[in-house]
């Protein structure tokens, strides 16, 4: 929290050798505090030192000045910063902060006055008079909220905005406190929440905004991490290692994210590191034809991406994904005149074949099977289907078995779900049963193999589909899908009104129990993830939500274990890709926010691993040429173990 003794070569790096030093597997990992989509372009996280010898952490961000060929930590050149300097020069200045550890808030200020002027060569800044009074009016950290974790250890986030923390977990309004130093055993009196008002935080949620309050001579987000060694008072600080992140050396000339190492359970030792906070990297991407929908199926290797295209036919491009996330175009395939175009593979087991469910050009429904080669080469095999008027088409692969699931929404405007069964050659695509549902106007499917809750001896093994009602509310219903690949319908549950939906599964602990996740866009706009138990007797129950920022149109898909992603487009036209995890109580923590340029409507997501863990993305990007969009891959790879 205090100024270096040569400020001024925080615009002018040198390297600084240290030792990485090693946390241990059994410790606890947290989140970063913050998320790369909310970084000025071209931006990173940044840490320049070890804070006086300890484990205390100031956190700042940076961007590479192309002509000085280093990273600087203000958006304006240093002449200009020098003569006038303002902390919203900062790249770091307003960014959002986020927890990284659930608990509930022990102390908290929201309203204190930043330094009137950051320092420039170090020991130069002004603070506020509050800082400098007898006695002091405003308290060391600042505008900050200190977290007791669940397991008994307390997290500091210091030096916030001014008003940016907001009030739902503060509840001080005043602009100052009587006496910074009256303490509480090490806590300040004035800053402690009394018990009845102490709000539980979940990792992920956004606590306030960097600034410069308190104790503080520029902007930066001061984190420590210390033991409860009873109700007020504290140890020592402890390391702070952090999952789900990268880091890469930042005493270099050139910036590249080919550089960026993965963050497992390890705390930020070396110096001076940029820091990507997210777990998802970008490391390649590739440029398709001009499409009018597009949806894709991905096994090892091998992207298979099926779009309508500008004339309105159905068209199959099979793609090699290579471990450093870069694609190579392979071959080509079509079919007639299509929409509401679906993809899966046939069967939970890894495979490359697929199979493409559609509405064709008389408006009726249609499945193909296709194989795809080792090189690429798609063959269309079987092919069938009839049902009239088809819309709103989705399709899954069986959970257990060679075929699909298709859930639509029919003639009569009602949801129906049919299961298929594929031969292993593809040449056959055989319906084996049907099931009728309620009115829908949209429509989401995903396959569920391991449903129960505490108690169950058995499991539910299916398709839960969630659909918007004419009434505007989001419905789901379990499907249980017999051996003989029959449909029984289970249990239903109605929810709260939406506009949007889109459905995943993920699985909890060692394999212990699967659940589903209903990701849907509220009528504000918002986006909410919402987690459900499914019973062994296909009851529902819900267990938590967690909302995302307002979106226009999401889509949602599973990356192994307990991890999801949700690919959206933002309500400013660009792609984001938001990365959640759900936990054993079924609680929904938001663990990263990726962004990426401006597309239009249309996308999907896969994951996939070639050797690297990938999450692929598919788009429509706003050139194209008749009518369409160009198709856009993006590999992003996963720090998600």
């Amino acid at each position: 929290m205090s100024p270096s003794a040569r400020f001024h070569s925080m615009f002018r790096f040198t390297a600084l050798a240290c030792t990485t030093l090693g946390v241990s597997a059994s410790a606890q990992t947290y989140a970063f505090p913050g998320n790369s989509a909310d970084l000025p372009e071209g931006s990173h996280w940044w840490i320049a030192s070890d804070h006086d010898g300890t484990n205390n952490r100031d956190l700042q961000a940076v961007r590479f000045d192309e002509d000085a060929k280093r990273f600087t930590r203000v958006k304006v050149p240093f002449a200009d910063y020098e003569a006038d300097p303002k902390n919203s020069d900062w790249v770091i200045y307003g960014l959002p902060v986020t927890a990284i550890a659930d608990g509930e808030v022990l102390t908290c200020w929201r309203n204190a006055p930043e330094g009137l002027k950051p320092a420039v060569h170090g020991g130069d800044d002004v603070p506020h008079p509050g800082r400098t009074s007898n006695p002091l009016r405003i308290p060391r950290s600042g505008n900050h909220v200190n977290v007791r974790t669940d397991d008994g250890k307390i997290i500091l986030y210091a030096h916030l905005q001014p008003g940016s923390v907001p009030e739902d977990v503060c509840p001080f309004n005043d602009t100052y406190v009587a006496d910074a130093e009256d303490r509480v055993g090490d806590l300040p009196r004035e800053v402690m929440v009394p018990a009845a008002q102490r709000v539980r935080i979940k990792r992920g949620q956004f606590l306030g905004r960097v600034g410069s309050s308190g104790a503080s001579a520029h902007p930066h987000l001061h984190v420590h991490l210390q033991p409860m060694t009873s109700e007020t008072t504290v140890g020592t600080s402890l390391p702070l290692p952090f999952s789900h992140a990268w880091r890469k050396n930042g005493a270099v000339d050139h910036d590249s994210s080919i550089a960026f190492a993965p963050m497992q359970n390890e705390a930020l030792n070396q110096f001076p590191s940029a820091i990507h906070p997210d777990p998802l990297l970008r490391r390649g991407d590739i440029t398709g034809p001009s499409a009018l929908e597009v949806t894709m199926a991905a096994s090892g290797s091998m992207v298979v991406t099926a779009t309508r295209d500008v004339t309105g036919r159905l068209a199959l491009n099979s793609w090699q994904l290579s471990p450093g996330g870069g694609f190579t175009r392979l071959h080509d395939a079509s079919a007639g005149a299509a929409s509401s175009i679906a993809m899966a593979h046939p069967g939970s087991s890894s495979t490359r074949d697929v199979v493409t469910a559609l509405r064709d050009g008389s408006g009726n429904l249609k499945l193909i099977a296709w194989r795809v080669a080792s090189n690429g080469a798609i063959e269309r095999k079987g092919e069938a289907g009839g049902d009239a008027d088809a819309t709103e088409i989705n399709l899954a692969a069986l959970p257990e078995g060679l075929g699909v699931v298709s859930a639509f929404r029919d003639s009569t405007g009602h949801l129906k779900v049919s299961t298929w069964e594929t031969s292993a050659t593809q040449d056959t695509v055989t319906r084996k049963a049907n099931g009728f549902g309620e009115e829908a106007t949209k429509v989401a499917l995903t396959p569920i193999l391991n449903g129960r809750v505490d108690g169950d001896v058995g499991r539910f093994t299916g398709v839960v589909t969630a659909v918007r009602t004419p009434g505007g509310n989001l419905s789901l219903t379990a499907w249980e899908i017999t051996p003989h690949k029959t449909l029984i319908q289970r249990g239903t549950h109605l929810a709260g009104a939406v506009t949007d939906v889109a459905i995943s599964t993920v699985t909890i602990g060692n394999s212990v129990r699967d659940m589903v996740v209903a990701s849907v866009r509220l009528t504000n706009g918002v986006l909410r993830n919402i987690s459900f138990d499914v019973s062994a007797a296909g009851q529902f129950v819900r267990r938590d939500h967690e909302d995302g920022e307002a979106i226009l149109e999401l889509g949602s898909a599973r990356v192994g274990a307990q991890h999801l992603v949700t690919p959206v487009r933002d309500t400013s036209g660009n792609l984001r890709v938001y990365t959640w995890d759900v936990d054993l109580e079924g609680k929904v923590h938001r663990s990263g926010k990726e962004r990426a340029g401006a597309i239009v409507p249309g996308l999907t997501a896969t994951p996939t691993t070639v050797g690297t863990r990938f999450i692929l993305t598919a788009v429509r990007l706003t050139t194209g040429s008749g009518g369409g969009g160009d198709l856009r891959l993006i590999a992003w790879e996963m720090n998600l173990r």
